[in-house]
């Protein structure tokens, strides 16, 4: 009954919209960069956050999509622009914990699910991949206000997480599913918005924010292709960076 009355507050539902720059990277074992991709997506969310004592949670749901332009090779090393069309998801839960005047550390669970589907161009065929992987992190934040009207907070993160999986259905071999090797994420984030006194009562609040986030996926093992059964080749998926820097505006209720 105590827990329960620790969390009795009420909580805040949100949503977001936005936009993001977006690069995608992949690097052979040798250094050498396969492919860029660069382009600009849209972003949405949506956020439930709470408080248990001192403890504030957060859950996060985010959709970044659009398209970027592609510029890599063919398997014969010939030069090959052409563009993806990206649809990625994250689903994420955190948890801040104040530790001293306007300051707190955090926590971070999260999962990425990533739709890269790259498209043909003249002889040369297209292909879809779907991408999963889960990351955790470490966090701090800082709040300030700002002649009590509004409130500044900046955050930083730090963490990574252990090999996923992507499957490809390549144009001449039947689907596969290849891992990919551990991640490495660096994101940090500004925002300014309502006041704190304003956020715990009941109404709207208001926010804007930009974000970075830099994300490293080592490569994974290689794994046979076949078709109808037969093997016809070995793949496996390079080295990938990634950055994306963002913009957003989002308003949130209190019940």
């Amino acid at each position: 009954m105590a827990a329960a009355a620790d969390c009795g507050s009420a909580p805040t539902l949100g949503a977001l919209a936005g936009a993001e720059r977006s690069q995608w990277q992949e690097i052979n074992a040798q250094g050498r960069s396969l492919l860029r991709e660069q382009g600009t997506l849209q972003t949405v969310g949506l956020q439930l956050a709470g408080q248990c004592r001192t403890l504030d949670w957060s859950a996060h749901w985010t959709l970044a999509r659009g398209e970027r332009d592609y510029d890599g090779s063919t398997n014969t090393g010939a030069p090959f622009q052409t563009h993806s069309r990206l649809q990625a998801q994250q689903l994420a839960l955190q948890g801040w914990l104040p530790v001293h005047a306007g300051w707190a550390l955090g926590a971070q669970l999260g999962y990425r699910h990533i739709q890269r589907d790259i498209a043909g161009q003249g002889s040369v065929l297209g292909y879809p991949e779907r991408f999963g992987y889960w990351q955790a992190a470490l966090g701090a934040r800082y709040r300030v206000s700002l002649g009590g009207q509004l409130q500044l907070a900046v955050s930083g993160w730090a963490g990574g997480g252990p090999g996923g999986r992507v499957r490809v259905d390549l144009p001449r071999a039947d689907p596969v599913t290849l891992p990919l090797g551990s991640s490495r994420l660096l994101a940090l984030g500004v925002e300014v918005g309502s006041p704190t006194t304003a956020l715990v009562q009941p109404g709207w609040s208001w926010q804007l924010g930009a974000a970075y986030r830099h994300e490293r996926i080592g490569a994974g093992g290689a794994r046979t292709l076949v078709r109808n059964g037969l093997p016809v080749g070995s793949a496996l998926q390079p080295r990938i960076v990634q950055r994306h820097l963002g913009a957003s505006a989002g308003a949130t209720y209190r019940f």
